[in-house]
C-alpha cells in the first residue's frame, strides 16, 4: 500500500509535467514572428479584394495586379506588425483571370483567380 502511494504520486506529477511541456511546444508554435500573409477576402465569389496581414517589423508593402497579363493597377500601403489591411479594388478589371503580386522587403507573394 505503501508503494503504490508513491507510483500514483510519480505518476500524476509525470502525467502534469508532459502537459505542461506539450503545451509550452504548442504555444511556442503558434507564435508567429517575422513572417506575412497574402489571401483573397472571399475565395467562392467574383470579388478581387485580398487581404495582407504583417507579422514582421517591416511595414511597407506594394502591390501590382495584373488581368490577363495586363497591368492595371499599383499601390502601396504600411501595414503595421499584427495588423492585416483589406485591399478592395474598385473599377472593374475586366479579364478572364486575375494575378497580384505584392512585395514587402526582399520578398514577393502572388495569389491568382480565374472568373467565369
Amino acid at each position: 500500500m505503501f508503494h503504490q502511494k508513491y507510483i500514483l504520486i510519480a505518476l500524476a506529477f509525470f502525467i502534469i509535467a508532459s502537459f505542461s511541456y506539450l503545451a509550452i511546444l504548442e504555444n511556442n508554435q503558434h507564435q508567429i514572428k517575422n513572417s506575412w500573409f497574402l489571401y483573397f477576402e472571399n475565395i467562392t465569389d467574383n470579388s478581387p479584394n485580398f487581404m495582407i496581414e504583417n507579422y514582421s517589423e517591416n511595414t511597407d508593402f506594394s502591390w501590382e495586379i495584373f488581368a490577363d497579363d495586363i497591368l492595371v493597377q499599383q499601390n502601396t500601403a504600411q501595414i503595421l506588425n499584427k495588423n492585416k489591411k483589406s485591399v478592395t479594388i474598385d473599377k472593374p478589371l475586366g479579364g478572364q483571370s486575375i494575378k497580384i503580386i505584392v512585395s514587402h522587403s526582399e520578398e514577393k507573394k502572388e495569389i491568382y483567380k480565374n472568373f467565369e
